[in-house]
């Protein structure tokens, strides 16, 4: 999170003292503004936070309201008046400022929390979020890199699919499949880790032009965040049922008069989230569990009944059938 102190004609003000705050925790960090007001507080954790300044001869500023995204700068200005330090004027950041990078050139979009949770994905699986991206293609393309170019992070730790290394293809469905979300496959295959998708703060793609600190990988730079306690206690609870009800039946099937095999998928967990010592540790502890009931149809070569009476049957060279 970056910005620049200025009075109300626009002049930077040096020396002058920033807070960045975190309501959650009441987590502080002060940094001082430089001789050309700037001022930046690096490695924050993604979150909402509360910017405090105040310098010799001017009011006390206050933002709320001030969303720092994972792996995108936040630009935070603020602007003192002149005035008694005691006296204090409150603002609020808009939502918008936070959906434009102005910081540097890397080009991608943010899922946050609300959207990871309300989106539709097919076995909640969080990964599949990559295809409601630009230039993101479902087999795992991205900006032109091949799928197993890409780049998965869980909190800054690599947890890659160590077979291919691929966000599509064999690693997002089942042997043989090309594609991101394949409802007959284990939706886990993108890592290591299944993720749940309740414990998830905030999902990135970074699909071009990433930083030097990403690297790696000349794709798509997935980041996801894990929530984190904070003073209150938070929980929750949910199930995603998935049937056949609405499921079409393969088209060799119902020319064989097959019906269409079952699919029953149910979806359930839990978090809960709280302080063990008030400002200073907190928990997070999420659950979620999968059962699937699933039939397959196959394809078999069989016998003829005559073969159970001892008859063997057989193409002769001429084409005839031999007994």
């Amino acid at each position: 999170m970056r910005g620049t102190v200025t009075d109300s004609q626009g002049n930077v003000v040096p020396g002058a003292t920033v807070n960045l705050i975190d309501p959650g925790t009441n987590t502080t960090r002060t940094q001082t503004s430089s001789e050309d007001g700037h001022f930046a507080f690096d490695l924050i954790p993604p979150g909402t936070y509360r910017v405090e300044a105040e310098a010799k001869g001017f009011k006390k500023a206050v933002v709320t309201g001030v969303v720092a995204l994972v792996a995108k700068p936040t630009d935070a200005n603020i602007q003192l008046a002149v005035g008694n330090v005691s006296e204090t004027v409150t603002v609020s950041a808009t939502s918008a400022e936070a959906l434009v990078n102005t910081q540097d050139a890397t080009l991608g979009n943010n899922f946050v929390s609300q959207q990871i949770t309300q989106l539709p994905l097919e076995a909640r699986n969080v990964a599949a979020l990559l295809t409601l991206q630009p230039t993101a293609t479902r087999e795992g393309y991205v900006a032109g890199a091949h799928a197993d170019q890409a780049n998965v992070t869980l909190d800054g730790i690599d947890i890659n699919e160590a077979q291919t290394n691929q966000l599509g293809g064999a690693a997002g469905g089942g042997a043989g499949s090309n594609n991101l979300i394949d409802s007959t496959a284990s939706p886990d295959r993108n890592t290591v880790i299944r993720l749940n998708a309740d414990a998830i703060q905030e999902f990135r793609v970074t699909t071009s032009n990433p930083n030097a600190s990403q690297g790696r990988s000349s794709g798509a730079q997935v980041e996801l965040i894990a929530k984190s306690g904070k003073n209150q206690i938070h929980g929750s609870l949910y199930e995603a049922h998935r049937n056949t009800i609405f499921t079409a039946n393969d088209f060799f099937n119902n020319r064989a008069g097959v019906a269409r095999p079952k699919l029953i998928r149910n979806t359930y967990g839990g978090t809960v989230s709280g302080p063990i010592v008030k400002d200073k540790l907190f928990f997070f502890y999420g659950y979620e569990g999968r059962r699937d009931a699933s039939q397959k149809t196959v394809v078999e070569t069989v016998p003829l009944a005559s073969l159970g009476r001892g008859e063997v049957r057989y193409l002769s060279p001429s084409g005839s059938v031999t007994t």
